[in-house]
């Protein structure tokens, strides 16, 4: 019994290993804290970052070469095509008012073709109108180009504006709001057409409201060579027959003379 308590005795005084420590698992509460910590410094570093110095813009002006076009040339091409777009609609206006009964179905059309091939048609082919064939002349833009058509068509659509604000406002006189309110907005576009080019000449831009808004300038055109279409070649020798009424040319040769 002697020997046994000896060897347990010497076994308790052994020193006794110590437990590994187990790793303390990051909390879940953590990361997000941790994510926001670094958007944080991103956000702090990009802004320490000198912001790029953007190229001053430089401002749209005619292109060299280029001459503006006179006021023979100017008065002459909105009288053409005044008289081409609308003189069948004012026509067919006319004709209704003097309270006649008839089928306008022929009529309309007949109003509507000429409308579309000048304001549509030949703006999207040629970039141009019976009336700029006629005073030889051309918009251009800033880099010397056509610019989009669609600039061309609303050009045209000043006039119609303002007549079909006319006669919406004549046809609210019973009260129809509605009419009245359209009719008003219609017109302040050819108003605001009107405003915006008395300021652009006052400044000595040529230009008016959409001309503004598209960047570009109403120029005299060379003539054209002969391009192998017949209907085409016949809208460019109508250029000969302006020329020979004066109603081709530059401003710079109307003051000269």
């Amino acid at each position: 019994m002697g020997l046994l308590e000896k060897a347990g005795k010497m076994n308790d005084d052994k020193p006794k290993k110590a437990k590994k420590a187990k790793p303390v698992k990051a909390s879940k509460v953590d990361e997000p804290k941790e994510k926001l910590d670094k958007a944080i410094a991103k956000k702090t570093r990009g802004a320490k970052k000198e912001r790029k110095t953007r190229a001053p813009r430089t401002p749209r002006v005619m292109p060299e070469g280029f001459q503006s076009a006179g006021r023979a040339a100017k008065g002459a091409r909105r009288l053409v095509d005044f008289i081409v777009n609308y003189s069948g609609v004012v026509a067919l206006i006319g004709f209704t008012a003097t309270g006649a009964f008839f089928d306008p179905t022929l009529f309309l059309i007949a109003a509507v073709v000429p409308i579309l091939l000048n304001m549509f048609f030949l703006p999207a082919k040629t970039n141009r109108t019976v009336g700029m064939f006629l005073t030889r002349t051309r918009f251009v833009n800033s880099k010397g180009q056509h610019p989009i058509w669609i600039h061309l068509t609303m050009s045209n659509f000043t006039a119609l504006f303002l007549m079909m604000g006319v006669a919406l406002i004549f046809m609210a006189t019973e009260g129809n709001k509605t009419f009245l309110a359209a009719g008003i907005c219609l017109m302040l576009i050819s108003v605001a057409d009107y405003v915006v080019t008395k300021i652009r000449h006052a400044n000595g831009q040529q230009q008016n409201m959409w001309d503004t808004m598209f960047g570009c300038w109403f120029v005299v055109a060379e003539k054209s060579e002969d391009s192998g279409i017949k209907w085409l070649d016949r809208l460019e020798s109508l250029g000969d027959f302006g020329e020979k009424k004066g109603l081709t040319g530059s401003q710079s040769e109307e003051s000269e003379d």
